[in-house]
């Protein structure tokens, strides 16, 4: 049977509509639930990348807003396996297959962690991190846009005079050094990491500000181009 005029102009009619509708919605900004093809790809770049190639790709990654801040680091999927490959290489651990960093990535499937490295005054009376807000903002959307909070913070304390440096052969590494302790009581708290999860599928593609408050006042803030990044 052959389709009349009026189902025609009425197909065309359906597909403009589907068409409008895909570009009103928002494109997704950060990969997840990365598949087997996308991880191979993380781990090829981890293992091929020059030195220069991979401080250009971590550059977007993190930002150093200041003294009481200092870093705030995105952690995608994408980015995840990158830094788990490139930590494996850095001590000769050949065990980096597909299937290890799918393994690795089961509790961070569909999350993109924000961590935030703070530095309190010499003087502070504090006995642990205090409750210390991440929030994310989107920047390019219209009005004023209502701050994203994470589904759940994780607050780890820094003891001591000295903070540990990232490795040498990668000083982009966003998570506290391995020798960082924990509990002790005859050190002063000197600062502390906040690990932030927020769900990445909502995100759309543009510039978020994460801000890091205290109460009313802001301790830290840094721009992000979520399109840019994976």
């Amino acid at each position: 049977m052959r389709p009349t005029p009026v189902s025609l102009r009425f197909a065309g009619v359906c597909l403009t509509l589907a068409l409008a509708l895909c570009a009103l919605a928002p494109a997704g900004a950060i990969d997840a639930h990365l598949d087997a093809d996308a991880i191979d790809q993380a781990i090829l770049f981890a293992r091929q990348a020059t030195r220069d190639e991979r401080r250009t790709f971590h550059d977007g990654y993190f930002r150093l807003p200041g003294e009481a801040v200092r870093r705030i680091s995105l952690v995608s999927e994408y980015r995840r396996v990158v830094l788990l490959v490139e930590e494996k290489m850095r001590i000769l651990d050949r065990n980096y297959g597909v299937r290890q960093m799918t393994e690795a990535l089961k509790p961070w499937r569909g999350l993109l962690e924000v961590i935030v490295e703070l530095q309190f005054h010499p003087q502070n009376n504090y006995v642990g991190v205090p409750l210390i807000d991440v929030l994310l903002v989107p920047l390019d959307g219209a009005g004023t846009p209502m701050p994203l909070v994470p589904e759940g913070t994780d607050r780890r304390p820094r003891f001591g005079l000295f903070w540990d440096p990232p490795p040498m052969d990668a000083p982009w590494w966003p998570f506290p050094p391995p020798s960082v302790p924990v509990i002790t009581g005859s050190e002063p708290l000197t600062g502390g990491w906040l690990h932030a999860r927020f769900d990445a599928r909502p995100l759309a593609r543009g510039r978020y500000e994460v801000v890091v408050k205290d109460g009313a006042a802001t301790l830290g803030k840094g721009t992000f181009d979520l399109g840019a990044l994976r």
